[in-house]
């Protein structure tokens, strides 16, 4: 499953029909962890932002490689169930995937076998 186009593009989000933005606003504020995987962090870095999106949150991003975490961002070389099943055992909001083709489908295997 791809929320992308083929040359990467969201643009179909920024063209959604309704008022403001949707609820998006009200769900943020229920979110208290963002997780992605590289390949969705590196495209968000490469967009033309003025400001991280999601600072003010704990933001993990799944990565291989090993990298150093910065202001903004902690970089997970974890098993991603492992991972999410320690921060679900600890009070808190939401935690919402922002993408990563790689993660959803052990989440997905973990909640529904």
């Amino acid at each position: 499953m791809y929320i992308a186009a083929k040359d990467e593009s969201l643009e179909w989000l920024f063209n959604m029909e309704g008022e403001d933005d949707n609820g998006f606003s009200e769900f943020y504020d229920t979110v208290e962890t963002v997780l992605m995987g590289r390949r969705t962090y590196d495209w968000v870095m490469k967009q033309d932002l003025k400001k991280f999106p999601y600072k003010n949150k704990e933001c993990c991003v799944f990565t291989r490689s090993s990298v150093e975490n910065t202001e903004n961002v902690k970089f997970v070389n974890d098993d991603v169930s492992n991972f999410v099943n320690k921060l679900k055992s600890h009070d808190g909001k939401n935690i919402w995937i922002v993408g990563g083709e790689e993660i959803v489908p052990f989440l997905y295997t973990e909640k529904f076998g």
